[in-house]
């Protein structure tokens, strides 16, 4: 730096110092703080964990400076932390803002466990005591969750998890070889990231319309205020059933958020590998269901936003009845909503059979339902679509029968099947919009499914194709 630079700066630090040497601080009662909201509500917690900070911004509007205390009112047995200008805790003295400045007052919570109590509310108070003597206050609420934690628990015998308390999920949950995990209806699974509900035994998930059973991530706050980490994918594993797994049942189970839905092992084909019904497998990194030379039956599911793919079948036995099948990633680039193989990377599978009755196969692309086998087989594949709204280009496969094909010209194709996706702060509403072309056009196999994912009765005969039934 050249000599003169150097002087230049050194003259620069006594005016600084001179500033901060001018400040004036008065203890006059007529000031007073004012702040960014008058109360903090935090985002649901589990107990014992800590949250993420919320900001309150704290300012002083007077010419002349402010000086005062924080404090929490429940003291050192508060379940609420304040950091303000480096320093923590529950209090913090000798707090100084200028004239026209302002302070960042950062807030967490850590709720201790209460008793059985599922969730309950935290409430608190920061009192800013100024010099002057004047008291203000700022409410602070945060709900919290009582959770059973299970860490890296291997499953040797039958086991029930039960609705009282939901399970908060580190590592994985393994069901070893000849047990049996049963879920009753209620249960709230929320698994940490990559922890993974890995079935080498069995799984009977049983929920009820109104009370489904939840797998999710642990995430509870919010990415920015409209937006939950819940919306995102990616916040944990999956379920997935290893070789061995069969008779595997999830009724009325909500599964989304993973880096996958559901993964099935290559097996015996003799046996069925699972069994989905009634279900949602939604928002996931990869594929919604990704099952390689098994048997399974998938009826009345939501199977959607896929980024890989919503179903992945690689060889195998399946079939599908009254399913809303849709590509809609609201992040990123969706993957197709069908993809049907002979092979899972250099492994070969060989396809024995995918059906697919009264479904929407719908996305963003003008292909939502590609067959990927060797030339060989190609024209004789054993698949077929029938009742069915379909995106696809090639409308003369003798293998679709009774399918209303998207016409991508028209005003109804794609996403407007659906009602407004937006209109709950992003999440995706696979519900039948009243022009949708999919209404009308299920066949009689509605006697096997009289209601849909709502409950909705179905009628015998013009029922709509896809898990939901439009209700005006």
């Amino acid at each position: 730096m050249k000599p003169a630079r150097i002087w230049s700066v050194l003259m620069t630090i006594p005016l600084i110092l001179s500033c901060q040497d001018d400040w004036t601080f008065s203890a006059d009662g007529r000031y007073e703080l004012s702040f960014s909201a008058d109360s903090v509500s935090l985002d649901t917690v589990f107990t014992g964990v800590a949250s993420v900070s919320k900001t309150l911004m704290i300012y002083n509007p007077n010419s002349e400076g402010l000086r005062f205390d924080a404090i929490l009112a429940g003291g050192v047995y508060s379940p609420f932390r304040i950091n303000m200008d480096g320093e923590g805790g529950t209090q913090i003295a000798d707090l100084e803002i200028p004239g026209g400045d302002s302070l960042f007052c950062f807030v967490s919570v850590n709720i201790p466990e209460s008793g059985n109590a599922d969730m309950f509310q935290a409430l608190d108070s920061i009192r800013f005591v100024l010099e002057s003597g004047n008291i203000q206050s700022v409410r602070l609420s945060a709900c919290g969750f009582n959770a059973v934690r299970l860490r890296g628990l291997r499953i040797e015998h039958d086991t029930v998890l039960s609705a009282k308390l939901p399970y908060l999920i580190y590592d994985s949950l393994y069901v070893a070889d000849g047990a049996n995990l049963t879920i009753e209806k209620g249960a709230r699974l929320y698994f940490h990231s990559g922890a993974v509900l890995d079935v080498a035994g069995k799984l009977t998930a049983t929920g009820a319309a109104d009370s489904m059973i939840v797998m999710r991530g642990d995430r509870l706050d919010d990415l920015l205020p409209d937006i939950k980490y819940d919306l995102l994918n990616g916040q944990w594993g999956g379920v997935r059933f290893r070789a061995g797994s069969y008779g595997n049942e999830l009724d009325y189970c909500d599964i989304h958020g993973g880096d996958w839905g559901i993964k099935a092992d290559k097996s015996d084909l003799t046996d069925m590998k699972f069994s989905l019904r009634s279900s949602i497998i939604h928002n996931v990194k990869g594929s919604c269901i990704e099952a390689t030379g098994c048997r399974i039956e998938v009826g009345n599911s939501q199977i959607t936003n896929g980024e890989k793919a919503c179903v992945d079948i690689a060889g195998g036995q399946s079939d599908f009845t009254f399913c809303t099948i849709a590509a809609f990633s609201l992040w990123d680039a969706a993957g197709q909503a069908v993809l049907l193989s002979d092979r899972r990377g250099d492994d070969m599978a060989p396809l024995i059979g995918a059906t697919f009755r009264n479904c929407i196969i719908t996305g963003r692309h003008n292909i939502e339902f590609e067959v990927d086998v060797e030339d060989s087989i190609r024209q004789s594949a054993p698949y077929s679509v029938s009742n069915s709204l379909l995106m696809v280009r090639d409308t003369a496969d003798t293998r679709f029968h009774e399918v209303v094909f998207e016409d991508v010209k028209s005003k109804v194709f794609g996403s407007y099947n659906f009602v407004d996706r937006t209109a709950r702060g992003y999440s995706s509403i696979f519900e039948l919009d009243s022009l949708s072309p999919a209404r009308g056009i299920a066949d009689s196999l509605s006697v096997i499914w009289p209601v849909d994912l709502n409950g909705i009765p179905r009628p015998p005969v013009g029922a709509d194709a896809g898990c939901y039934q439009y209700k005006p």
